[in-house]
Formats: structure tokens, C-alpha cells, sequence
């Protein structure tokens, strides 16, 4: 988890749409990074990039989410939920050039990459987003007294892409523009 972020921002890159577009309650917070070349900048993200949870590494960027639910019980006693009733939001952390005079070469690269990280975060909170329904479905076939262990595993199945993604790509090393 990262520590206090530098900044808490809705992010455009170039002028474009960000990768999260679609999916409701993402928010993206950037940990500042220093340096005037790509080497100072790297050195600067090495110390300040935040740890995944899921294998203890050390990471550019990283996505958490949450899904949660509500239900009701109808008339005939029996309980079930809709994907209205679906909540979900998710924090994106990535880093932020912090100098301004940062060279238009050296930015440049550093956008490319950074472009690059964001799609690769976008892989986990997409999979989420898209996979939520599958929490209402199992808390459906659950039954009322089964509920919240239904969602839970729902929701412990989804997070098992994260990992699995994480590894596939090798924390993104397969799509992500290299800084260094």
C-alpha cells in the first residue's frame, strides 16, 4: 500500500480519454517523482513505488478494488440482488512528474510509459468492473443464509485474475514502454 500520495487526480493523458473510462468510481492518486533525466526520474520511482500485497514486490503502479453488495428479501422470504445493487470502486496509484522543467525528450518518454502503466492497471480494474455481475449471480444462488460467503468467494474468484494477470504479464513488463 502506498503512503501518503502526492496528489489525488482525475487523469487525462494528452487530451485523451483515460483507460478507465466506462467504469464508475475509479480514482487515480499519483506519488511525485523528481529528476530532470530519465535515470534521476527511475531512481525517484524506485523509492517512492508502492508495494503489491498480493507477492510482496515493489511495483510502478498499482490497482486495488473493492466490490461490495446490498440485497433485499422479498415477500416469499427469498433474497436477491441486481448488478444496481453491485458497488464497486477502485484506486489506481502511479507516479507524477513533479518537476516542471522536466525535458520535452525526457517527458515525452516518461508519458509514453506512463500511457503504457495505465493500460496495464486498467487490466485489473476492468476485469473487476466487468466481472461484478458474477458477485450477483452467486449471492442469487446462495439463498439468504448464504449470502455473504457467496459474495465473498465471488469476490475472492476475481481477485485471483489479479494475481494471475500479475504473473502472465509479469507485472506488466509485457506491455508496459520501459523508463529507464
Amino acid at each position: 500500500m502506498p503512503t501518503a500520495p502526492a496528489a489525488t487526480a482525475l487523469l487525462t493523458l494528452q487530451g485523451s480519454a483515460t483507460p478507465f473510462d466506462g467504469i464508475a468510481n475509479v480514482r487515480v492518486e499519483e506519488y511525485a517523482v523528481t529528476g530532470r533525466s530519465v535515470a534521476a526520474i527511475r531512481r525517484s520511482i524506485d523509492a517512492a513505488r508502492p508495494t503489491d500485497p498480493n507477492d510482496g514486490k515493489r511495483v510502478d503502479g498499482l490497482s486495488r478494488w473493492n466490490i461490495n453488495w446490498r440485497w433485499r428479501r422479498d415477500a416469499a422470504g427469498t433474497c436477491s440482488t441486481t448488478l444496481d445493487n453491485i458497488g464497486f470502486e477502485a484506486v489506481v496509484t502511479v507516479p507524477r512528474l513533479a518537476d516542471s522543467d522536466v525535458p520535452a525528450r525526457v517527458r515525452a518518454q516518461f508519458d509514453r510509459y506512463l500511457a503504457t502503466l495505465l493500460k496495464h492497471e486498467e487490466g485489473h480494474v476492468r476485469y473487476a468492473w466487468d466481472h461484478r455481475g458474477e458477485v450477483a449471480d452467486a449471492i442469487n444462488a446462495a439463498g439468504c443464509d448464504g449470502i455473504k460467503d457467496a459474495g465473498m468467494a465471488a469476490v475472492r474468484t476475481i481477485a485471483e485474475h489479479d494475481v494471475a494477470y500479475d504473473k502472465a504479464t509479469r507485472h506488466g513488463a509485457d506491455i508496459i514502454t520501459p523508463f529507464h
